[in-house]
């Protein structure tokens, strides 16, 4: 099973200590950024409550038959909820199988558990009947949700879960860890790279290992040459089609978000994209801030879209995004400065 990381390492104590105590919380909320390894800390505590040897830190043993059923996903007092195909959200029959499943008796280990994950996609209707499951939980039972968007789940769920936040680590400890994990021969600034993601390690890992930050500078490429009318945004939107769009929105965020902070004289050490400051400070002086901010906000609801998983089209969403660009910064006389 993957490491527990170090910036894991003061929820798990404070997780392991409640434990020993007979204390264990029946519901928890493992809250924060993607990229912070959420899941692997659900997935290791989950090893951990069914494991049969724990070692000292409270860890699985990886030996015993308990370890080896959550490792291969069919541990017989264990579910986990999250949707893999298509773009569907959690719906209340998911939550109806959660809540079948706890109130059968335990067949191998003291805890029956429950992961939902992402938890910011249950309907409201989902909501509603996971509420009443916390409200009266079932004996020696634990769920687990987790979310990248905590603000997204009722108030009235979160209240009702102990909260773990997942936040960043300092970002020199984070580029320790990445060193460690990225090769030598790769000459790369890993922390302009941290501070594009949020200071994220995992998700920073990920841009390297899927080589994102090449689709980036496709993406800052496309949309210079979209707004001196080279290519055409039924052009682009084919090949980012064939992508994730959850980056290429993100991205495009912080391009908004730093013209603001340009357009209000913020220090050029404070944007998320400093490599190309020269670039948003061009494309900047060809817009009214209270147009950027709008602007802004509509690809945040793009952007919310997307990772909520609901039924969007896609390239009806893109198309509109790129067509928003050109009209914003489409000139003439457009050139690199």
């Amino acid at each position: 099973m993957s490491e527990l990381y170090s910036w894991h390492q003061f929820h798990w104590n404070t997780i392991m200590s409640v434990l020993a105590a007979r204390r264990m919380p029946h519901a928890l909320l493992l809250a924060g950024p993607a990229g912070m390894g959420k899941c692997i800390f659900a997935s290791k505590l989950i090893q951990a409550l069914t494991c049969e040897q724990p070692q000292n830190d409270g860890q699985g043993c990886n030996f015993c038959s308990g370890c080896y059923l959550q490792q291969v996903g069919s541990h017989p007092d264990h579910i986990k909820i999250s949707p893999q195909e298509g773009r569907q959200g959690i719906s209340v029959d998911h939550i109806r199988q959660i809540h079948h499943q706890l109130t059968l008796s335990a067949k191998k280990s003291r805890f029956k558990t429950a992961i939902i994950y992402p938890a910011e996609i249950m309907t409201l209707s989902a909501a509603n009947s996971l509420l009443k499951v916390l409200e009266e939980p079932p004996g020696d039972s634990v769920i687990i949700l987790i979310t990248n968007i905590c603000s997204q789940l009722p108030a009235t769920i979160r209240s009702r879960c102990q909260q773990l936040w997942f936040i960043p680590p300092p970002l020199e400890e984070a580029k320790i860890w990445l060193q460690q994990h990225v090769p030598s021969t790769q000459n790369l600034d890993l922390i302009s790279l941290l501070r594009l993601v949020g200071g994220a390690p995992l998700r920073a890992l990920k841009y390297i290992d899927q080589s994102l930050l090449s689709f980036r500078e496709q993406l800052i490429n496309d949309l210079f040459f979209l707004s001196k009318e080279k290519i055409t945004f039924l052009d682009i939107a084919q090949n980012w089609l064939k992508e994730d769009l959850e980056e290429p929105l993100y991205w495009v965020l912080t391009f908004a978000e730093d013209m603001i902070r340009i357009k209000n004289k913020v220090s050029t050490q404070w944007l998320i994209n400093p490599d190309i400051a020269h670039l948003l400070q061009f494309f900047s002086e060809k817009i009214q801030i209270d147009i950027l901010f709008s602007f802004l906000k509509r690809i945040e609801h793009d952007l919310w879209l997307w990772k909520s998983q609901s039924s969007v089209n896609s390239q009806l969403l893109l198309e509109k995004l790129l067509i928003d660009w050109f009209l914003y910064f489409n000139e003439d006389y457009c050139e690199y400065p």
